[in-house]
């Protein structure tokens, strides 16, 4: 996955919020997940930087144009983005990641993560939200938002999804675990939401779709839970339901929330599918209530549901699909 890390521009007065953000970049970009950033030089956001290209890493600045000209900017990255406004950044590091964390850092960085847990507490995004609370810096945050549950002026599991932990691998498994709560003010406005899985397949740089008989959309081979289902149950099942191949339990890795409008539903709906990679058993062929399957580059997302849409533009932004 890709992941967005806010943190401060400058060092701070502890060593090892240094060398925690060294650790953390490395340790990252180790494991194969990108990393999306404010686009400086300066501060513990240079150090992110460049620890994470280091190691091979991938990193992705994006950076407002005021502060480009005022060369704050770092020009070692993997890519640049200039946008025109603080505002446009968070929303182009919100579309190029699948996570967030918060480092230490100050006003901007505490502003950037509690919008983003926001959007995810109003169901604009299913991507978790987290604190690495290096050194004990962020235990006043944990303290104050325990006090707005018990003062009613936030939810219990909205501050549940909020994952505040000092150690990188337990948030890093925190992430692959987590699961959006119901999105507030659910019922009182917005359509209901479908929660489902999808298998991410790749062949020759094109991604493995479906049709149901009857239906107009290509879709991600997968389908919503039985009652009491684990993600892998429900997957491992509606995959060999439907295009009669056996997943390889040891190979999922969970990669991506695609969260868009259902089509083919009675009334207007959402649906939320978390996405799996893993290999399969046995060559993919249309079984059950499906009539057609499809390899599909970004080209052919006009033929697919819009939650597939976003999987198309996620494998090709990142280099697996043409």
């Amino acid at each position: 996955m890709r992941i967005a890390i806010f943190c401060g521009s400058s060092l701070g007065a502890d060593a090892r919020f240094e060398a925690s953000a060294r650790e953390v970049a490395a340790r990252l970009a180790r494991a194969g997940h990108g990393i999306v950033y404010g686009g400086g030089k300066v501060g513990l956001m240079g150090v992110i930087a460049d620890a994470a290209l280091a190691a091979g890493g991938e990193v992705i600045g994006v950076i407002p144009r005021h502060l480009q000209q005022r060369e704050l900017a770092h020009h070692g990255l993997s890519s640049l983005h200039v946008v025109d406004s603080m505002h446009a950044r968070k929303a182009r590091m919100a579309e190029l990641t699948d996570a967030f964390i918060a480092l230490p850092g100050g006003a901007g960085t505490l502003e950037e993560i509690f919008e983003v847990w926001t959007w995810a507490q109003l169901g604009l995004h299913a991507k978790p939200c987290a604190f690495l609370n290096v050194a004990g810096y962020y235990d006043a945050i944990s303290q104050f938002v325990d006090h707005a549950v018990v003062q009613r002026f936030l939810r219990a599991e909205y501050r549940d999804m909020l994952v505040i932990d000092r150690d990188i691998d337990r948030l890093l498994d925190a992430f692959a675990g987590y699961r959006a709560p119901q999105a507030k003010w659910h019922g009182a406005a917005g359509p209901e939401t479908l929660d489902v899985l999808g298998w991410i397949c790749i062949r020759d740089r094109r991604l493995l779709t479906v049709r149901s008989r009857g239906k107009e959309h290509f879709f991600i081979p997968g389908g919503k839970r039985e009652a009491g289902e684990s993600d892998w149950q429900a997957l491992e099942r509606e995959v060999h339901e439907e295009v009669g191949v056996q997943l390889v339990r040891e190979s999922a890795v969970h990669v991506m929330t695609a969260e868009d409008s259902a089509v083919g539903q009675e009334r207007p709906m959402r649906v939320a599918m978390s996405c799996y990679m893993a290999a399969g058993q046995g060559e993919p062929r249309p079984a059950a209530e499906i009539e057609d399957l499809a390899w599909m580059t970004a080209a052919d997302a006009p033929r697919c549901a819009p939650a597939a849409r976003q999987v198309l533009a996620w494998l090709a932004g990142r280099g697996l699909i043409d």
